[in-house]
């Protein structure tokens, strides 16, 4: 793992010790930081999002998700969402320290992100976030609001999830080292992390 780039590195003397990284920065900030600010990260239909533009769309969604109280290690839900809207919640999640989870995986997650407003009511404590506007907390609505107080990167231990599969934790640090390796496919780190175009469909 020693080609991941850390906030801080492992001790290798001790055993137990994760280090600490966070998977939007290896995957979208160190590019901005390395000169690659107007190359393309995102190609939606041809048309194209730079590294620096999708920075400050991810960094916005996450300052909202932070507005709704989401810190690291707290579980963010989605359901349902595709294209660039995905590859922003997965980026802005990432970005906070906090778990992707899907239905399947979820616990207690506090805020939820869905492509349009779910049949069933949520549970009273958690905040429904739609990527459409069939509800009052639509994501165009709160990007405005997220823009005016971007999130930065929270400092991750190596071994928290990055996400939940069908009940399986994805530990960060492994998970991104495997991606960087070759040896697991990713559809948004991946491409992202070798400083290619994620391309999507709208």
């Amino acid at each position: 793992m020693t080609d991941l780039t850390w906030f801080r590195a492992p001790d290798v003397d001790r055993v137990d010790d994760p280090g600490s990284l966070n998977a939007c920065y290896v995957a979208l900030d160190i590019h901005v930081i390395r000169g690659r600010a107007d190359d393309p990260a995102l190609l939606v239909e041809g048309r194209a999002r730079s590294f620096a533009q999708l920075l400050t769309e991810v960094g916005a969604f996450a300052g909202v998700l932070r507005a709704f109280g989401i810190s690291p290690g707290d579980e963010v839900l989605t359901s349902g969402l595709t294209g660039a809207d995905d590859v922003v919640v997965a980026l802005a999640v990432a970005r906070l320290g906090a778990v992707l989870v899907d239905a399947a995986s979820a616990t207690a997650p506090t805020v939820a992100v869905h492509d349009t407003a779910p049949d069933d009511p949520a549970p009273a404590d958690r905040v429904v976030i739609t990527v459409d506007t069939s509800s009052e907390l639509d994501k165009a609505t709160l990007m405005r609001a997220g823009s005016t107080d971007p999130a930065g990167c929270a400092d991750v231990p190596g071994d928290q999830p990055l996400r939940i599969v069908a009940g399986r934790p994805v530990a960060t640090a492994a998970h991104l080292a495997e991606v960087l390796a070759g040896k697991t496919d990713d559809p948004v780190f991946g491409p992202l992390m070798s400083g290619r175009a994620i391309v999507v469909d709208a």
